[in-house]
Formats: structure tokens, C-alpha cells, sequence
């Protein structure tokens, strides 16, 4: 008769209460912060009952002529009553401006703005962002960047109907980097399911400005703008970090709310832009992101107490016991896959399921590598 010899876990009984400690919290952690997105109502064909509210669409370019060949009639071609583009050229040496205003011409739900350069000015984003904003003539405005492409023709009624459903004045939109690495997908993925988990905990932030629906009013009536922030990260995300409101930001979880990154991102590229916008966070104080920081400590704390009884139950001999821990790593895992095929189906990101018990594996040392890149460039600005 084979049998188990559990003396082990009456001589050592702080490392087993740890570890099955850990893994209740970062279970409860998956199932209180990522419901939503996982297993939340989803609505492959959006529609608007009632008046829809207008809506502009900003963007902000400079010689993306091919880029806006392929975007602007996917955004001029949404299913959506009243909304408008427009776009704020900065300067274009390609032949942006000649596209933009033969198109204008003949839609006139496309507004066009130029920005000439002005040495003084010096950076021109958030300026270009700001005539964007003040250019538009609908209350609800909402950033598109020229490197990314609606996922569907209901992208904007999704982010409409999340907002009129939850009277939110701010919804915020996934944006999925399909055409990035592994790793740049899977990190940009962890931090927006960790920000539409916040937002539903009444403690929003935002750590990538684009596709988020929010209010104009916030930006020209709102609170002053922190020349610390603006002057160090000049994007989307710092004007949408300064008009968030608590009680009103909601996510949109409907496939069709989900733009797609039309371009790869080098690792170069993404790790500049990932440390910038965390550095930007710390500078306005959005508290809520570090709980992701206790949530990669209990994920950290649960494979390190694993792996330290897995090779004292193998100083033992007896294979038997490998069930106890063996059982808690599969059972993580199996919540892990169950929220990533909720994710892909509510998120429209395919193909990331596969691999999520790899990258749950991993993430903390990525997060904490970040956390540290950040604080190094914050001390050296």
C-alpha cells in the first residue's frame, strides 16, 4: 500500500502555511481585480438606443501619410451618428497636408488644424493635443494616435454605450500590441487589465493615454495641470491622468472597443516609453498602480515558498508529496488560463492564453525591473 509521511509538514509547518496563504491571495487578487475583463458581459454587436452624445476623435500626426491612407476611412467609415475627426498636422514635410485637406473637402466630419513649428515653442505634442481639444465641437473627445487601427466599424459606439451604461463621464479603451513581442504584449496587457481593475475599485489611473473617452470640459475647466508632469512626459497620458474622475471613469470591455498598435515596437522603443509613463504615474501620485506592485510580491512569494517545499519534500524522498504543491501550482495555473481566455474573448487579444502561466511565472521580475529603471531615471532627472 503506498503512502504519504506528512511528518514534513508538522516540522516545517511556516513554510505551507505561507505558501497556501500566497496562493489564496493572489487568487483572490485575480478574481476581485480582473472579473470584469474576464468574465463581464460581452457584446460582439453594440448598438445605441437611446440619442447618442457627439463625439470628436483627436489626432495628432506629423508625415504619417501612410498611416492615415489606411486610418482615416476606418475611423470616417464608424457606425456612429454624430462624431468628428480631427487632426492636428504638425508640420508634415510628407504629403499629409495635401491628403488632409482633399479629404476635408469632401468630409465634413473632418476637421483639419495646422500646426506650423516654432523654435520657441520647443516640444510641440501637448500643444498639438491642446488645439486638438479646443478644436473640437462635440463635449466627448477621445485621443487616437496614427499608429493604431479601430478593430471594428462599432469601435465608438462600444466606448459610447460603456459610458451612457455606467454614466460614466471617462471610458477607457484597450489597445492591443498584436504586432509587438511576447513580451510587449503581454506587459502592456498586464498594466491596462490592472488600470480597468483599479477603475472599477473607484481609483482610476492611466498609464497609456489612447483610446479613452473623456469629457473636454475636464481639460479647459478643470484643475491646473502640474508643469512637472506636462513638461516631463508631453502625451496622452498626462492630460488624461489630470481630468479622471473617482466616481465616474469606467472600461470598456467589448471586443469591438479594442484598438490594435498597426506597427511593431523594439524593445529600445517600448523600454524608453514604459519607464517615461511610469515615471509620470509617480509624478501624479496615482496610488492605485502600486497595489499591482503587492499583487507581483504575493505572485513572487508564491513560486520562490513553492520551489523552497519542493526541494524539501525532495530531500525526503518520497515523490508522493510533490502532490501537495504540485496540486497548488496547477490549480494556479488553471485560474491563470481561465482569466486569459476571458481576456481574449472580451479584449478581442488573441493568442496570449497559451503562455500566460509562463508569463505569470515571470512578470514580477519584469515589474520590479521597470519599477527600478523608473526610480533610476526619476533621480537622474
Amino acid at each position: 500500500m503506498i503512502t504519504m509521511d506528512l511528518t514534513l509538514l508538522y516540522q516545517e509547518p511556516l513554510l505551507y502555511i505561507l505558501t497556501l496563504g500566497s496562493f489564496v491571495v493572489i487568487t483572490l487578487f485575480l478574481f476581485v481585480q480582473y472579473a470584469r475583463p474576464a468574465f463581464g458581459k460581452r457584446d460582439r454587436n453594440p448598438v445605441v438606443k437611446e440619442e447618442a452624445p457627439g463625439v470628436s476623435v483627436v489626432l495628432c500626426v506629423r508625415n504619417e501619410y501612410d498611416n492615415l491612407v489606411r486610418l482615416l476611412p476606418a475611423l470616417l467609415e464608424q457606425e456612429y451618428e454624430t462624431f468628428e475627426i480631427v487632426v492636428v498636422d504638425k508640420n508634415s514635410e510628407d504629403d499629409t497636408e495635401v491628403l488632409l485637406a482633399s479629404l476635408e473637402h469632401f468630409h465634413k466630419n473632418l476637421t483639419v488644424r495646422i500646426l506650423s513649428a516654432n523654435a520657441k515653442f520647443g516640444r510641440d505634442e501637448l500643444m498639438a493635443l491642446g488645439v486638438g481639444i479646443r478644436a473640437a465641437k462635440y463635449p466627448s473627445v477621445v485621443f487616437f494616435r496614427p499608429d493604431c487601427f479601430p478593430s471594428s466599424k462599432k469601435w465608438l459606439v462600444s466606448l459610447v454605450k460603456t459610458a451612457l451604461e455606467k454614466t460614466a463621464d471617462t471610458v477607457m479603451g484597450y489597445t492591443s500590441f498584436t504586432g509587438s513581442s511576447l513580451l510587449v504584449r503581454y506587459d502592456m496587457m498586464d498594466q491596462q487589465l490592472h488600470q480597468m481593475g483599479a477603475t472599477r475599485r473607484k481609483m482610476p489611473y492611466v498609464s497609456w493615454g489612447n483610446n479613452i473617452l473623456f469629457q473636454k470640459d475636464k481639460f479647459l475647466n478643470g484643475r491646473e495641470f502640474e508643469t512637472s508632469t506636462t513638461a516631463f512626459n508631453q502625451s496622452e497620458q498626462a492630460i488624461i491622468s489630470h481630468v479622471l474622475e473617482k466616481n465616474n471613469t469606467h472600461s470598456c470591455v467589448y471586443p469591438c472597443g479594442t484598438v490594435v498598435l498597426d506597427r511593431k515596437i523594439t524593445l529600445q522603443e517600448y523600454h524608453h516609453n514604459r519607464t517615461e509613463r511610469l515615471c509620470t504615474l509617480m509624478l501624479t501620485k496615482k496610488r492605485a498602480w502600486f497595489l499591482l506592485t503587492l499583487e507581483k510580491v504575493f505572485i513572487a512569494a508564491f513560486y520562490i515558498l513553492l520551489a523552497f517545499a519542493c526541494v524539501r519534500i525532495g530531500k525526503t524522498g518520497d515523490s508522493l508529496l510533490m502532490i501537495l504543491p504540485g496540486g497548488l501550482l496547477l490549480l494556479r495555473w488553471i485560474t491563470v488560463w481561465m482569466h486569459y481566455i476571458g481576456f481574449g474573448l472580451h479584449l478581442d487579444e488573441k493568442r496570449l492564453a497559451y503562455a500566460a502561466p509562463v508569463w505569470d511565472l515571470f512578470s514580477p521580475l519584469v515589474h520590479f525591473y521597470y519599477l527600478v529603471a523608473s526610480l533610476i531615471k526619476r533621480l537622474k532627472n
